[in-house]
């Protein structure tokens, strides 16, 4: 069995799914971890979120990856 670590929390399947999917774009092997009752309590706050959980080996990958970046700057001098 391969160790997981949690590399990210989100409050809603959708977001969660959004960034597994992302992850997986670069080959990385995620599972989303949580439960929501079928959708029937989406978004309320006791049912702890969704985790993502990736190989411990690919953690520091997942974590680059979904580190928020610097928005470009822009030349307002420009047009």
């Amino acid at each position: 069995m391969t160790d997981t670590t949690i590399v990210a929390t989100f409050a809603t399947a959708a977001e969660a799914n959004l960034a597994a999917q992302f992850l997986r774009t670069s080959d990385l092997l995620v599972i989303v971890e949580g439960d929501d009752g079928g959708g029937a309590f989406a978004g309320l706050s006791f049912s702890g979120g969704f985790k993502l959980r990736v190989p411990s080996d690919q953690a520091a990958i997942a974590l680059e990856m979904l580190a928020p970046s610097e928005p470009p700057e822009f030349d307002e001098t420009e047009s």
